[in-house]
């Protein structure tokens, strides 16, 4: 039986691709497609409503509002279902094993750079729709609201926006979600406390972390909220035992400072390293000499003097990785470029060239590409690619064929038709899915 897996993916739009967060599940097509119908239960306040698939089912899913009630907001989810079907579509199962419900739902800021996940309470469970949701008045409200939809909510941090995106487990990404005060949500919210007795205790709220890499790989870029850390191999630099630049240092060492010249000043510090060969004394002055030639260079590439630059060495005293194999040491001989920034970052702008070669197959993103492993065929596929904000949003899908596992699955399997001009669904009594 073929088990269809959309992932939503975020990539900072600057120079090659960095992942920063991802939801995956199963599914049959990442790619919401926004739809024009009304909510029929909003008079102030209308949700966004998006056609996807869930677990296989073509379902048009209410998304929204975000509600405010004080520093927490209550996220809905509703859709012509079943009770279970949103909590186990939208769980996050690494999180909470006892109870299902939508805790794999993230709330999104581009433009601030911030995803807030699911609040949680003093002891640490997902303040959400879930078997234990205590409910109450305005759950009762809002079920009859409903109108025999199956509803779902969630609490995260309060947006300070008009309105926020939402990434879905298998149903992708979500632009555009109103965020209204409960007074405006009307039937169409929620308090936090009528989902879990507790209430919420934490509403945590993460920056997004930008990862890049260029020069094959031999450049890698981290940038988080405190810092920006470019590692640059230091096997690409200098020969063996050597401080002195090689012949392919000057490609690694442009794409360090563009990462750098980013932003208008900070402090730089340029830290060796080295692998665990020779003894401690001989990688730390080896180190020390490395590092003080990249911050020469780097100098004379770009222009440095609005930030603070030092040198420091580490040797041997701080691996990237574990380990003392070949592959191990080659990561852990680098040179890194830590900076902690004043100021916005500008645009980076792509490096002109060619891509670098692949080693499988390679197609349009719609069309996708197929990998074949004795039994198994595996088909990938990016329908499409857009910018949100500074980040570009794309969604895949994979999916995997056994038919080893097709000849053995058992089961009966049904057709259904919604309304008219809707698509049709099959639903299997019990297949066996890999």
């Amino acid at each position: 039986m073929p088990v269809r897996r959309p992932t939503t993916v975020l990539v900072a739009a600057t120079t090659t691709a960095g992942l920063l967060a991802a939801c995956t599940s199963g599914g049959a097509d990442p790619a919401p497609t926004p739809s024009s119908t009304p909510s029929a239960s909003a008079a102030a306040v209308e949700p966004v409503v998006v056609t996807t698939v869930l677990d296989g089912e073509e379902v048009e899913l209410q998304v929204g509002p975000v509600a405010v009630h004080g520093d927490v907001a209550v996220l809905r989810v509703a859709a012509p279902t079943t009770t279970p079907f949103l909590r186990m579509a939208l769980w996050d199962v690494f999180e909470n094993l006892a109870s299902p419900g939508p805790s794999g739902v993230r709330l999104v800021d581009t433009e601030a750079g911030v995803v807030r996940p699911v609040a949680r309470d003093e002891r640490d469970r997902a303040v959400m729709s879930s078997n234990g949701t205590p409910g109450g008045p305005a759950t009762e409200a809002a079920d009859e609201a409903a109108d025999g939809d199956e509803v779902v909510y969630a609490a995260f941090a309060a947006p300070d926006t008009e309105r926020v995106d939402v990434m879905l487990p298998e149903g992708g990404w979500v632009a555009d979600v109103p965020v209204v005060s409960a007074a405006a949500a009307g039937d169409l919210t929620v308090p936090p406390d009528e989902l879990l007795e507790d209430g919420v205790a934490t509403a945590p709220v993460f920056t997004l972390e930008a990862y890049t890499d260029a020069v094959g790989g031999q450049v890698r870029a981290r940038e988080t909220a405190e810092a920006v850390t470019v590692q640059v191999a230091s096997d690409v630099l200098f020969a063996v035992d050597s401080d002195q630049l090689g012949p392919e240092a000057e490609s690694a060492l442009a794409a360090a400072a563009a990462e750098v010249a980013a932003y208008p000043g900070g402090r730089l510090t340029v830290v060796g390293h080295t692998d665990d060969v020779a003894d401690d004394a001989y990688n730390l002055d080896l180190s020390q000499r490395r590092a003080a030639t990249v911050a020469a260079r780097l100098a004379q590439v770009a222009d440095l003097s609005a930030f603070d630059v030092a040198v420091d060495a580490k040797g041997e005293s701080q691996p990237a990785v574990p380990g003392t194999s070949a592959d191990a040491r080659a990561l852990n001989r680098r040179v890194e470029i830590v900076l902690v920034p004043q100021g916005e970052a500008e645009a980076v702008e792509a490096a002109a060239g060619a891509l670098p070669p692949t080693d499988g197959p390679v197609a349009p993103g719609p069309e996708g590409v197929t990998y074949q492993a004795d039994d198994d065929t595996l088909a990938v596929r990016l329908p499409e690619v857009r910018r949100e904000g500074g980040y570009l949003v794309g969604g895949f899908s994979s999916s995997r064929t056994s038919r080893a596992r097709a000849r053995r699955s058992t089961g009966s399997c049904r057709a259904a038709r919604g309304t008219p001009g809707a698509s049709s669904t099959r639903r299997c009594s019990s297949p066996r899915r890999t």
